[in-house]
């Protein structure tokens, strides 16, 4: 393979990996990289999958298992390995690799030890294949408390052999693991390397072939980029200066529009918010330039210079300015037409208005972008800040009876977290080798015990939603007409256990409430004063 700075960072975690996995003593191993390197180590873990691009005789198992409970995670865990290699046969066969691996069973406990037995078996069973197996834990999420540290503790007192290793991920800015490593001692190690995946970047195009203008500026992107992260505004203003003047010798209009908008990101970044205001309204005109050039990417830049200008505005605490700013981008997001960032203008103009203490001028942007969710489907509206703007609303009109709704949230997440840690506890007590009936006792528990504490958050939220006026109980039954029929505001109450009401324990706590039909009519225009494009005053 031929030679390059990508190369040599995928090298570099190699080496780092072979130097820490030598030491016998250490069976759990944490990755601590920069944050932006984080896709070059995937990147590693999946060249060691394919024969072409495997340079260690190791193989890395990926396991993003949510974690809730240890004896759940431990259960989905061996039924997603087992699902995965029988659906790899092919594959397999392809490379090679004997068949034949029996897979977790009843032998193996619903515990860290069983999954550790599990993972064992397969190392066994491959080992010609492999020096050893990194089983990297990546949970896509973790319920709060120290469940999962506890689990993977557990895995290590289970005592895993000399040809298997766990992992973990945290990174320079965020060492998350390090009480973990502090309390393992000799057990577990950490595993760094020398990569950045902005320095990469800069040397990948410094040293990419060709000649002419277009090898040029991606060679002063990346110094941008680099500089962004790195240096100061005067320094991204000198390689902004080359780039725009060869995007403009080249007539490329769009370029020169983001040239401008990365200016702007650095002069926002050091908080000088009327440099960046120019640069965004710089990056406006050459896209509307492209734009009456034909130019397909134009009609979002022009959006995304407008966002950029207003956000700038409410950085610099001017509220209003920002509010008539974020009304521009959402007219302009409607001409592409862009509804999610049509809402999300309307919405933010509302909020920007709030906050300078124009109340119905808050409301009236609120509304217009809740009607802008109307012809959406309602997978669409939840993709997009429907139920902020509605959150706004309701604490635009009662902020205490918001306030109360979510003290029922506080609650039923306290309350949650409570039950699962008892759980846990009881699950643990059962030792490594626990019997599955007691388990299922436990979860079965667990379940009546949550769904209980749902109904209740889900009846006190009724109630409290109930005593409101005739404003509030209409925006509520907009949110259960346009997102889902048991809405209760923010942040929302998700059933335990992802069942559709109709197979709830108990029946909905949810009340009729009055037609809000009248605030989705069609509202009169709403004047938007437009943003001067020369001159920023910031007093």
């Amino acid at each position: 393979m031929q030679d390059n700075p990508m190369l040599r960072g995928l090298s570099a975690l190699r080496d780092a990996w072979l130097q820490a996995s030598a030491e016998p003593a250490h069976r759990l191993l944490v990755w601590r990289l920069p944050a932006n390197a984080s896709r070059l180590l995937a990147a590693f873990f999946e060249m060691q999958r394919h024969d072409e691009g495997r340079d260690t005789p190791d193989y890395f198992l990926r396991i993003d298992t949510a974690y809730e409970l240890g004896f759940r995670y431990s259960r989905q865990i061996k039924r997603d390995l087992l699902e995965r290699y029988l659906a790899s046969q092919d594959e397999l066969r392809e490379q090679q690799v004997p068949l034949g691996w029996r897979g977790p069973h009843e032998a193996h406990a619903d515990s860290a030890k069983g999954v550790v037995d599990v993972l064992e078996s397969f190392v066994e069973h491959h080992r010609e294949q492999m020096r050893l197996l990194a089983a990297v834990l990546e949970p896509e999420r973790c319920v709060p408390g120290e469940g999962f540290e506890c689990w993977v503790e557990a895995a290590l007192a289970a005592g895993p052999g000399p040809r298997l290793r766990l992992m973990l991920i945290d990174s320079q800015e965020q060492p998350r693991w390090q009480g973990l490593l502090d309390r393992l001692g000799d057990k577990a190690g950490l595993i760094t390397a020398e990569v950045d995946l902005f320095s990469i970047a800069r040397d990948t195009a410094a040293q990419s072939g060709g000649r002419g203008p277009e090898v040029l500026y991606r060679q002063l992107m990346a110094d941008m980029m680099l500089l962004i992260e790195r240096g100061t505004p005067a320094q991204v203003a000198a390689r902004a200066e080359r780039a725009q003047g060869l995007a403009l010798r080249q007539g490329w209009q769009e370029q020169q529009s983001v040239v401008q908008m990365m200016l702007a990101g650095s002069w926002l970044k050091h908080g000088d918010h009327a440099q960046a205001i120019n640069a965004y309204r710089q990056a406006r005109s050459a896209a509307e330039g492209a734009r009456v050039a034909g130019n397909a990417a134009a009609p979002e830049l022009v959006m995304q210079s407008w966002f950029g200008e207003a956000g700038c505005w409410l950085a610099a605490k001017q509220p209003e300015r920002a509010a008539q700013t974020y009304l521009q981008a959402s007219t302009s997001a409607a001409s592409i037409p862009h509804p999610m960032f049509t809402l999300e203008g309307q919405r933010m103009a509302g909020w920007c208005q709030l906050q300078a203490g124009q109340r119905e001028a808050a409301r009236t942007h609120l509304l217009e972008a809740v009607r802008t969710a109307k012809p959406l489907s309602p997978a669409d509206r939840k993709a997009t800040t429907l139920p902020q703007a509605l959150w706004d609303l309701l604490l635009l009109q009662d902020t205490r009876r918001c306030e109360k709704l979510q003290e029922v949230s506080a609650h039923y997440l306290q309350a949650s977290t409570l039950l699962l840690e008892k759980a846990d506890a009881q699950a643990r007590a059962l030792g490594p080798l626990p019997p599955r009936a007691e388990l299922d006792r436990i979860d079965a528990q667990l379940d009546g015990a949550l769904e209980q504490s749902f109904h209740r958050a889900q009846q006190e939220r009724e109630r409290v939603i109930q005593g409101g006026d005739e404003f509030f109980r209409k925006i509520v039954a907009v949110g259960r007409d346009f997102l889902d029929p048991g809405w209760n505001g923010l942040p929302a109450i998700e059933h335990p256990l992802d069942h559709d009401i109709p197979v709830w324990s108990e029946p909905p706590a949810m009340q009729p409430l009055p037609d809000p039909a009248a605030l989705l009519q069609p509202a009169p225009a709403i004047p938007a004063t437009p943003a001067t494009t020369t001159g920023v005053a910031l007093a």
